[in-house]
Protein backbone atom coordinates (compact mmCIF):
# COMPACT_ATOMS: atom_id res chain seq x y z
CA UNK A 1 0.00 0.00 0.00
CA UNK A 2 0.98 2.97 -0.69
CA UNK A 3 1.66 5.97 1.84
CA UNK A 4 -0.39 8.19 0.66
CA UNK A 5 -3.63 5.58 1.00
CA UNK A 6 -2.65 4.86 4.12
CA UNK A 7 -2.43 8.71 5.37
CA UNK A 8 -5.91 8.89 3.37
CA UNK A 9 -7.44 5.52 5.32
CA UNK A 10 -5.97 6.91 8.67
CA UNK A 11 -7.66 10.38 7.86
CA UNK A 12 -10.89 9.23 7.40
CA UNK A 13 -11.12 6.92 10.25
CA UNK A 14 -10.22 9.81 12.55
CA UNK A 15 -13.16 12.25 10.53
CA UNK A 16 -15.81 9.13 11.42
CA UNK A 17 -14.64 8.96 14.85
CA UNK A 18 -14.66 12.83 15.66
CA UNK A 19 -18.67 12.58 13.97
CA UNK A 20 -19.63 9.93 15.91
CA UNK A 21 -17.76 11.54 19.44
CA UNK A 22 -19.29 15.00 18.10
CA UNK A 23 -22.85 13.45 17.59
CA UNK A 24 -22.77 11.69 21.41
CA UNK A 25 -21.80 14.59 22.86
CA UNK A 26 -24.75 16.68 21.30
CA UNK A 27 -27.30 13.53 22.33
CA UNK A 28 -25.62 13.98 25.85
CA UNK A 29 -25.62 17.83 26.39
CA UNK A 30 -29.18 17.50 25.41
CA UNK A 31 -30.41 15.34 28.46
CA UNK A 32 -27.97 17.36 30.69
CA UNK A 33 -30.00 20.46 29.62
CA UNK A 34 -33.43 18.15 30.25
CA UNK A 35 -32.05 17.68 33.45
CA UNK A 36 -31.06 21.05 34.44
CA UNK A 37 -34.75 22.45 33.68
CA UNK A 38 -36.20 19.58 35.47
CA UNK A 39 -33.55 20.24 38.75
CA UNK A 40 -34.21 24.09 39.28
CA UNK A 41 -38.00 24.09 38.09
CA UNK A 42 -38.00 21.39 41.25
CA UNK A 43 -35.88 23.76 43.05
CA UNK A 44 -38.26 26.84 42.69
CA UNK A 45 -40.49 24.77 44.20
CA UNK A 46 -38.94 23.92 47.56
CA UNK A 47 -38.61 27.86 47.90
CA UNK A 48 -41.88 27.86 48.44
CA UNK A 49 -43.05 29.12 51.73
CA UNK A 50 -44.69 25.74 53.42
CA UNK A 51 -46.61 24.63 56.64
CA UNK A 52 -47.06 21.80 58.36
CA UNK A 53 -49.02 20.78 61.62
CA UNK A 54 -47.04 18.44 63.76
CA UNK A 55 -47.64 16.29 67.23
CA UNK A 56 -44.45 15.99 69.22
CA UNK A 57 -43.41 15.77 73.15
CA UNK A 58 -41.61 18.71 74.40
CA UNK A 59 -37.80 17.80 75.60
CA UNK A 60 -36.72 21.73 76.44
CA UNK A 61 -37.62 25.62 76.79
CA UNK A 62 -34.58 27.76 76.05
CA UNK A 63 -36.06 31.21 76.63
CA UNK A 64 -32.51 32.34 76.26
CA UNK A 65 -32.86 31.91 72.58
CA UNK A 66 -36.11 31.27 71.81
CA UNK A 67 -36.15 27.58 70.87
CA UNK A 68 -37.98 24.65 71.77
CA UNK A 69 -36.67 21.14 71.53
CA UNK A 70 -39.00 18.93 70.50
CA UNK A 71 -39.58 15.10 69.55
CA UNK A 72 -41.64 15.26 67.05
CA UNK A 73 -43.65 13.16 64.28
CA UNK A 74 -42.51 12.40 60.59
CA UNK A 75 -43.05 16.18 59.03
CA UNK A 76 -43.79 14.62 55.16
CA UNK A 77 -42.41 16.29 52.58
CA UNK A 78 -39.31 17.80 54.91
CA UNK A 79 -38.00 15.43 57.56
CA UNK A 80 -38.43 12.07 59.97
CA UNK A 81 -39.36 11.54 63.61
CA UNK A 82 -36.45 12.79 65.55
CA UNK A 83 -35.57 15.50 68.51
CA UNK A 84 -34.59 19.21 67.00
CA UNK A 85 -34.46 22.25 68.35
CA UNK A 86 -37.42 24.87 66.56
CA UNK A 87 -37.12 28.67 67.13
CA UNK A 88 -40.45 30.21 68.19
CA UNK A 89 -42.24 32.88 66.02
CA UNK A 90 -43.25 34.63 69.26
CA UNK A 91 -41.98 33.92 73.03
CA UNK A 92 -45.47 34.07 74.25
CA UNK A 93 -46.32 30.89 71.93
CA UNK A 94 -44.72 28.85 74.44
CA UNK A 95 -45.69 30.56 77.89
CA UNK A 96 -47.20 27.96 79.94
CA UNK A 97 -45.63 24.91 78.08
CA UNK A 98 -43.55 22.78 80.20
CA UNK A 99 -41.23 19.28 79.71
CA UNK A 100 -42.92 16.75 79.28
CA UNK A 101 -45.85 18.31 77.65
CA UNK A 102 -47.74 16.97 74.55
CA UNK A 103 -48.41 19.05 72.13
CA UNK A 104 -49.21 19.81 68.38
CA UNK A 105 -47.45 22.45 66.93
CA UNK A 106 -47.56 24.43 63.37
CA UNK A 107 -44.43 25.15 61.48
CA UNK A 108 -44.29 27.54 58.64
CA UNK A 109 -41.28 28.67 56.67
CA UNK A 110 -38.87 27.96 53.63
CA UNK A 111 -36.87 24.83 54.37
CA UNK A 112 -34.62 24.90 56.59
CA UNK A 113 -35.37 28.39 57.87
CA UNK A 114 -38.75 27.09 59.39
CA UNK A 115 -40.33 28.84 63.20
CA UNK A 116 -43.10 27.42 65.28
CA UNK A 117 -46.35 29.74 64.77
CA UNK A 118 -49.16 28.14 67.06
CA UNK A 119 -48.56 25.73 69.73
CA UNK A 120 -51.76 23.64 71.14
CA UNK A 121 -51.29 21.99 74.62
CA UNK A 122 -53.15 18.67 74.32
CA UNK A 123 -51.47 17.43 77.74
CA UNK A 124 -48.77 15.69 79.37
CA UNK A 125 -46.72 12.44 77.73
Amino acid sequence: MRLWKAIALLNLALGVGLLIGYLWWGREASRLRQETTLTIQAGAAALEEREWAVRGVVRSVIPEINVLVVTHEDIPGFMPSMTMGFRAANPKLYAGVQVGDLIRFTLKGVPPNVTIVAITREGKS
